[in-house]
């Protein structure tokens, strides 16, 4: 650290001190508050864009300090100079560049001087303060050498970028002497932080520190100030910024801490102060505006480290060293655990909000400091025990859970953003109106017309609720106990762990048993199961019997680009909800359906936003649109596939419409059409060519619909309505084609409908047409909702003729067909084939054995006709969600088909053997099967029929069967003890040649060992996994090991699922910068409404136009309701005389022009003269806003206004003619002193 230009140091100093020269102090005037001897210490760094202010505000106090002492770190701008030429050369500290805040508070504590009664000769007269004459008053009694006590000193650290209200010092001491009165000492007391430009937003009224690190205000974002904190009450810490702390607790508590260079080392101080038994408040009414420099990163940070170092890292280090330094050892491995975790959540949470810089910071800020444990031990033990209980520090620490709440907070406003216009056009500067006022207030009179406004201007919830109670109404059957199962749905596992591992697994043990990969459905399941707290019914009950209102919802809020009005929006949204393939899905279990209805919106707004066809400006779309497609289209193909070939048509028709830009289009084809395929591979190559049509669950209800249901958008099946009824829907998407505008958005949709109708068609005949015919739906109704948008101005422009009637056929026909659709469905209700119902498909004793050592299996038969027998090899109580799609890949048996179909027909003898060769004990007819099938089954040796019950009838095979059995030449298997999957036994010894015989499908998979040596595999009957046993016995082992592809392809294919939703997912807004001049705002869009706000300010900038007052229209302050911030000038020096300039910039200015508001009675600079002018502050030279000062804000009167521009005035000329007269007054105190100088 270099030192150049001090002060001199104590001993001697004050002989040599001159207080005439401090901040425009009379030593022989006794100042408010005389005892109180407060050296300000300035300290600056590259702050000549904020110095001004901050010196102005520094010596106009109406109670100025005594003394003003400022430290420069290496400044490349004008901030020496500007502190050398307001408090002269002697007064400033010359630092290294390096050097940090403490370290030069540190410096200027140790170089200024102890300012004694024989510096201050007020000390020793009897004056005081006089509150109704407000003078000072000298009286000859008798008083002590000393009249108002031994003075005490005091210390106000002040930034360079921060400007103290004139009465800031007054009310600090002010807080200080009620203390004092009340019998309390002080220690320490801190102003209330207000914005740089925004003087009614809150920076700080105290702050405090969460055991997770987190900065804590209490404060909301943009907090307007409304008087709402303004108590003086105990806190943990107050900012340096206006900070004023004694100087002999400073000096005790040994200053700053150097391991705190910058940010955090209030909190440090001031807890410091607290263990030490000192009482550390916060002042409200002493108010200091802070620009925050350092942390919004408008400056650089040159304290740390040999190079510029970001702000976060540098405030996430000193939060870890002020945590771990300061806390209780009881509390301290909680707080350790707290500060990890929330640092590794926060990584991954910028990391998703695609901020690496700053998830680096966090990392490098934590283990940048528990590395280096000696210091935080040597810290701790300089601390010591602190004296306050636990008890008595924890109301000045966050409540729980206060910091959770605010970050659930910050992430939904991260990523819900602003959605009403009005309130994005108020911009960062818009101020909360704390009452009416003008004619706001007439609506206000009836309170229900404010609501129904507010609702009007978002039906997103209302439409939800709304849809929502119709669907319970609807569902009120598949409301209660049981499971949700039916039609194409099977039972739920028990939890989510059940559908993991249903999906990782290697080996599936479904039928026979197989390898190939798992719907990956299975997975999204889990992953929303988990989400509500690993309820898998709960998951698919949200998903089917909330699909309706999810649907409404998201087609709403999707439709926001395509119309603007909220009505046809609604209507969309209420009509999509209720497409037939929407309430086809719920009545028939289809899982994929509802939640491709859900997603579809979403799908079509990111994919109109990736080919730029929401652009106003016909510009490319972006990358995140086409990755938000890419993901919303990976996850509907794993529902519903056939969302993909749709898609690909659709992509290669938009390739067409951007032939020019095709190399940018053609990339983002191949990304959004691919990913699906990259992230779902392996089981996504099983699709090809025809497993497109499918969907997740039972293959049910193919084929329903006719031609005309099709087209008016019916696949058919329960659930469903005639497709004549949305036949309105058709009519007006017609209709839409006549429009002259807009054509590319109607031809758009109508060529999206007409791709979905050939693929409905298509997947008619082999599967059900419901997702096909949802985006067939939805694409109408864009092109409906197009062009009924400005239809009525249209119709109406035309003379009476056919076009008003048919124009009218054609918007009942659309308006009923949806509302008849609802109020049938509520009417005769949502079940079919879905039902509530126990889960177990198989009779109670016959599940119950299915759990034993022999794991026997259930041959389940079902058939409509006796031409066709479905059947199904089901394991344990029955099959379960997901086992339809692995039975049908990996539970195929040509042989088992042989022995089923020879069962049916009932010829041979040996079905019984042969059925025991798969572990098959019982066989089960579903109710409805013909009668000729239950006929069979009773004359087929070895079968025995048990009972029948609900219809369905239940044979017994008449032999010893288990899944492991050892099998030696042509002796009866011997059953042995198995799990669902492995083995773990012991087996008796035998004969040699012995086989151990597993009913599940050959794999090279499997592995087994007896006493840990392992035994040779084989294939036994052709299919069936086999190993040789030796003729001793021991313990057996049988297992299956995935092989290393299968946990590579996991771990690749949750990689790219993170990285697809990373890329998908908003980035994280940069920290918006809530106070910046309002010429850096975004033009506001208020006056451009139709509200009565926005006709209001039309008619002001019209009639402001008209006097000239406002020449380019209305100012943005006035079209954002808000108070533009008010400059406070630099101190005023001698004026010059007519003609006379200092700067050449100057010539040619109003002399006379006033500058802002100013008090008389500010001091001068003490050494040399400042008039310099900021060039980048918006302010000066401004045309001067007369709303910004005239009139009421709300309920809080401002200050009057005059009229001119800013420019500069000698404030000491109170003849100005622009300068309203200033009523006489005392330079120092207020009318709540008592007449000896106490404070009431």
């Amino acid at each position: 650290m270099s030192v150049h230009s001090h002060p001199s140091d104590h001993d001697g100093a004050a002989a040599g001190f001159d207080p005439s020269r401090a901040a425009g102090f009379d030593p022989a005037s006794p100042p408010e508050f005389p005892r109180h001897v407060v050296t300000a210490v300035l300290v600056s760094h590259d702050g000549a864009r904020w110095l001004p202010d901050a010196l102005a505000g520094l010596l106009g106090q109406d109670r100025p300090v005594q003394n003003a002492i400022a430290a420069d770190t290496g400044s490349a701008d004008d901030s020496a100079r500007l502190v050398t030429e307001a408090l002269g050369d002697d007064r400033v500290l010359h630092l290294a560049r390096r050097s940090g805040f403490g370290t030069a508070v540190d410096e200027a504590v140790r170089t200024a001087p102890l300012l004694t009664p024989e510096d201050l000769p007020y000390l020793k007269r009897p004056s005081g303060w006089d509150p109704v004459s407000r003078t000072w008053r000298d009286e000859a009694y008798d008083l002590p050498d000393l009249p108002h006590g031994e003075p005490e000193q005091w210390l106000w650290l002040l930034h360079d970028d921060c400007a103290p209200e004139p009465g800031a010092l007054a009310e600090l001491l002010r807080a200080v002497e009620a203390e004092r009165e009340a019998g309390n000492e002080v220690a320490v007391v801190g102003p209330k932080l207000r914005g740089w430009y925004d003087r009614r937003q809150l920076l700080e009224v105290g702050v405090s520190i969460a055991h997770s690190g987190r900065r804590w205000t209490g404060l909301d974002r943009r907090e307007q100030d409304q008087g709402q904190h303004d108590h003086v009450r105990p806190v943990l810490s107050v900012s340096t910024a206006g900070m004023l702390i004694r100087r002999e607790v400073f000096e005790r508590l040994g200053g700053f801490d150097r391991r705190l260079p910058l940010m955090r080392d209030d909190v440090d101080l001031c807890w410091r102060a607290h263990a030490a038994g000192h009482r550390v408040l916060v002042a409200p009414d002493a108010v200091v505006r802070h620009a925050e420099a350092a942390s919004r990163e408008r400056r650089t940070v040159d304290c740390v480290g040999r190079t510029a170092t970001s702000p976060h890292r540098v405030d996430k280090a000193g939060a870890v060293y002020a945590l771990l330094a300061n806390t209780r050892t009881a509390v301290l491995p909680w707080v350790l655990v707290r500060l990890v975790v929330g640092t590794l959540l926060r990584t991954l949470g910028l990391l998703l909000g695609k901020a690496p810089g700053q998830a680096l910071d966090e990392v490098a800020g934590l283990f940048g400091t528990l590395l280096r444990p000696e210091r935080i031990l040597a810290a701790r033990k300089k601390r010591g025990r602190p004296q306050p209980t636990a008890g008595e520090m924890r109301p000045l620490f966050p409540p729980p859970g206060a910091t959770l709440r605010a970050t659930v907070e910050q992430v939904a406003g991260h990523l819900g953003g602003d959605s009403d216009p009005e309130v994005s056009a108020a911009g960062r500067h818009g101020a909360v109106e704390s009452g009416p006022g003008g004619d706001d207030a007439d609506f206000l009179e009836i309170e229900q017309f404010a609501r129904l406004k507010r609702v009007a201007r978002k039906p997103g919830p209302l439409l939800f609720v709304i849809l929502l109670f119709v669907s319970l109404v609807a569902c009120r059957s598949l409301l209660g106990g049981g499971a949700l199962a039916g039609g194409a749905l099977l039972p739920a596992p028990a939890d989510a762990s059940d559908l993991w591992s249903r999906y990782a697994d290697a080996w599936h043990p479904v039928g026979i048993g197989g390898t190939d990969a798992a719907p990956p459905y299975l997975a999204l399941l889990g992953g929303l199961s988990t989400l509500l707290f690993g309820s898998t019914g709960l998951a698919v009950t949200v998903l089917l019997i909330g699909s309706v209102p999810l649907a409404g919802f998201t087609a709403y809020f999707a439709s926001r680009p395509l119309v603007t009005s909220r009505l046809l929006r609604a209507w969309a949204s209420v009509a999509y909800a209720f497409l037939p393939a929407t309430t086809g899905a719920l009545a028939g279990g289809r899982v994929g359906t509802a939640v491709l209805a859900v997603l579809l919106p979403l799908i079509a707004r990111a994919g109109a936003s990736a080919a730029g066809l929401t652009s106003q400006d016909g510009g490319r779309g972006s990358w995140r649109a086409t990755w938000a497609y890419a993901l919303l289209l990976t996850v509907t193909t794993a529902f519903t596939p056939i969302v993909w070939p749709i898609a690909a048509v659709v992509g290669l028709l938009v390739l067409a419409l951007r032939r020019a830009d095709l190399v940018a289009y053609g990339t983002r084809f191949l990304a959004a059409l691919g990913t699906p395929l990259l992230v779902l591979a392996p089981w996504s190559l099983t699709l090809l060519p025809t497993g497109f049509f499918k969907e997740a669950g039972l293959a049910y209800g193919t084929g329903s619909a006719s031609a005309l249901d099709l087209l008016g958008g019916s696949p058919g099946g329960p659930g469903t309505v005639h497709g004549l009824l949305l036949i309105g829907i058709v009519l007006a998407a017609l209709a839409a084609l006549l429009r002259a505008e807009r054509q590319l958005a109607v031809r758009t949709a109508w060529a999206v409908a007409l791709v979905a109708l050939v693929f409905a068609a298509l997947s008619n005949g082999s599967a059900w047409a419901g997702p096909a015919t949802l985006a067939y739906g939805i694409a109408l109704l864009a092109a409906a909702a197009l062009g009924a948008d400005g239809a009525r101005a249209r119709v109406a422009e035309q003379s009476f003729g056919w076009r008003q009637p048919v124009a009218a056929l054609i918007a009942f026909a659309t308006a009923a067909g949806p509302l008849l659709a609802a109020a049938g469905w509520m009417i005769r209700g949502a079940d079919g084939p879905l039902e509530r119902r126990d889960p177990v498909q198989v009779p109670a004793f016959v599940a119950e054995e299915s759990r034993t050592q022999d794991q026997a299996r259930t041959l389940v038969l079902d058939s409509a006709s006796p031409a066709e027998v479905a059947y199904m090899l089901v394991r344990g109580s029955g099959a379960r969600l997901g086992d339809a799609e692995l039975a049908a890949k990996d539970g195929t048996d040509a042989r088992l088909d042989r022995i089923v179909a020879r069962l049916l027909a009932g010829s041979g003898a040996d079905q019984a053997d042969q059925l025991g060769g798969y572990a098959v004990r019982y066989v089960l007819v579903r109710d409805g099967a013909p009668r000729q099938l239950s006929r069979t089954l009773d004359t087929t040796p070895g079968l025995t029929r048990l009972s029948q019950e609900d219809g369905s009838a239940l044979w017994r095979v008449d032999r010893q069967v288990a899944r492991a059995a050892v099998v030696s030449g042509s002796q009866d298997p011997e059953p042995v003890a198995a799990g669902p999957v492995e083995v773990h036994t012991k087996v008796p010894s035998g004969a040699e040649g012995r086989v151990l015989r597993l009913a599940d499908a050959a794999d090279p998979g499997w592995t087994a060992t007896l006493d840990g040596h392992a035994l040779t595999r084989t294939t036994v009957d052709g299919w069936a996994q086999g190993f040789e046993l030796p003729a001793s016995g021991g313990r057996l082992d049988i297992t299956y090991e995935p092989p290393a592809t299968h946990t590579a392809l996991l771990w690749t294919q949750g990689a790219l699922a993170l990285v697809l939703v990373v890329l998908a997912l908003p980035g994280r807004r940069r920290d918006v910068d809530d106070d910046l001049p309002e010429e850096q705002l975004v033009p506001a869009q208020a006056a451009a409404g139709e509200g009565r706000r926005a006709r209001r300010l039309r008619a002001q900038g019209e009639q402001g136009g008209q006097e000239g007052a406002f020449p380019d229209g209305i100012p943005e302050e006035a079209a954002l309701g808000a108070v533009p911030p008010q400059h406070t000038p630099a101190p005023p020096q001698r004026a010059p005389a007519q003609g006379e300039w200092q700067t050449p910039a100057h010539a040619g200015a109003d002399q006379g022009a006033y500058g802002g508001e100013q008090h008389h009675q500010s001091g001068q600079y003490a050494s040399g003269g400042y008039d310099h002018a900021y060039q980048a502050d918006p302010y000066q030279g401004a045309q001067y806003d007369p709303y910004a000062y005239e009139g009421t804000y709300g309920t809080y009167e401002t200050n009057p206004g005059y009229g001119q521009t800013y420019g500069s005035y000698d404030a000491t000329d109170t003849a100005h003619p622009q300068h309203p007269p200033v009523p006489p007054r005392p330079p120092h105190g207020t009318d709540s002193e008592r007449p000896d100088g106490s404070q009431q």
